[in-house]
């Protein structure tokens, strides 16, 4: 087999990946407000006020993230030190045991291991850095490289759509009685062994391993750190900062919303999630490559954000539900367009044999924003119902703020 050949099978496989990877994320997305907010559910007592249920739902929605904080940089370094392949092959043999004991703790109404089984699942859930490094080592130039990422976020708003949709489906015994919340997670299980035997079989090394890399369990920290020391970088990844604070809790806590004030049930939250994956998809594959023909990357990024703000602080007071949703899929939209920029402008900051990294860099960057805006989200969640999309418009504002601070200086 030709080079060529070994790359574009490669590539395929990574692609898989990606795809498993986020409809395996993303097909618990309606599952677990419903889950922790139902007064009916076995998994609380019944004393345990809404108010709780929504503080402890941001409690719970951060551990998957900040368990991703500390595994993913340490998973982007194995990736330089002993190659991409084999970094691919462990996260995701631990990924396929974290959805075995997530659907396990559901089935039994076992809250303590439901939050270990998210841990589980978010220490080895750091494909994203290792799939956007092997991307990268695939890639012939930088134009090729931005299409790449370009591609990789359509194909995580096609995964979101068919997985936010699945699960949905699948967790709602009104479907099929044989549905439950916890049958999802068997079907990302099954799809995380196929992704394994893919893997194995049809990915080639695209990265010639660095035996002289250093472990270190406390990386995440120290990438936040290290982010923080250069002027021109830690520009960019506070901006990009921010904009996954803001997208998270408007992310995050849409089913709440839409829960508490309209009583969606698991499937209508999956056919609310498949449209907000099919506005990404749109943002991200067609509208992002026709505004980056016509205008630079950095100023479609700038009136993205500014655009952003804008709608996030809307989202919640349209009295009717095709308002909201309305509302939902322009941010959804926007976003799209922001993702593939963010992600360029940080992987372009590198030299080939740093980009495992970078990435995990920007991975540790993503991965506290998400961790720490579930915990602000449920906990404004009880003050204001409307509170925790306000805060996701001022965080978007303060990073445009910084944009138009750095540019003009």
């Amino acid at each position: 087999m030709n080079t060529t050949t070994k790359k574009r099978i490669s590539f395929l496989s990574i692609l898989f990946t990606f795809f498993v990877d986020n409809l395996g994320w993303s097909i618990v997305f309606p599952i677990f407000a419903p889950l922790f907010l139902d007064a009916d559910n076995l998994i609380f007592t019944k004393e345990i006020s809404f108010s709780t249920r929504t503080a402890i739902l941001g409690i719970f929605l951060s551990a998957f993230p900040l368990a991703q904080f500390f595994g993913a940089p340490i998973l982007g370094e194995f990736a330089d030190k002993s190659g991409r392949k084999k970094a691919l092959l462990i996260s995701i043999l631990l990924t396929f045991l974290g959805y075995i004991l997530t659907g396990y703790s559901i089935l039994y109404n076992k809250l303590v291991l439901l939050f270990i089984g998210r841990v589980v699942t978010g220490l080895f859930s750091g494909n994203l850095s290792v799939c956007l490094a092997s991307i990268s080592d695939l890639s012939t130039d930088e134009k090729s490289k931005a299409r790449n990422f370009g591609f990789l976020s359509v194909l995580a708003g096609f995964s979101f759509i068919v997985g936010a949709f699945l699960g949905g489906k699948l967790s709602d015994p009104k479907v099929f009685e044989i549905f439950n919340s916890a049958f999802p997670f068997w079907i990302a299980a099954i799809l995380s062994l196929i992704n394994l035997l893919f893997i194995f079989f049809a990915f080639y090394e695209t990265y010639t391993p660095d035996k002289n890399v250093k472990y270190d369990f406390l990386e995440g920290i120290h990438n936040i750190q290290e982010a923080l020391k250069t002027k021109r970088i830690k520009t960019i990844y506070l901006i990009y900062f921010l904009f996954v604070f803001g997208w998270t809790i408007l992310f995050q806590f849409s089913p709440v919303l839409v829960i508490k004030k309209f009583h969606f049930t698991n499937s209508q939250i999956g056919d609310l999630a498949a449209f907000m994956g099919i506005c990404w998809a749109i943002g991200s594959g067609i509208i992002n490559k026709l505004l980056t023909r016509q205008f630079s990357s950095m100023r479609v990024l700038e009136v993205s954000l500014i655009i952003f703000t804008i709608l996030c602080g809307f989202v919640g007071f349209p009295n009717h539900l095709y308002g909201i949703i309305l509302i939902l899929g322009s941010c959804v939209v926007i976003g799209g367009i922001a993702w593939p920029l963010c992600a360029t402008l940080i992987s372009n900051k590198a030299t080939k044999p740093m980009q495992g990294k970078i990435m995990g860099i920007s991975q540790s960057m993503q991965s506290l924003a998400m961790a720490v805006s579930p915990i602000i989200g449920g906990f404004s969640d009880q003050v204001f119902i409307y509170l925790p999309f306000l805060i996701a418009a001022f965080a978007s504002l303060i990073a445009s703020l910084i944009y138009f601070k750095t540019k003009f200086d």
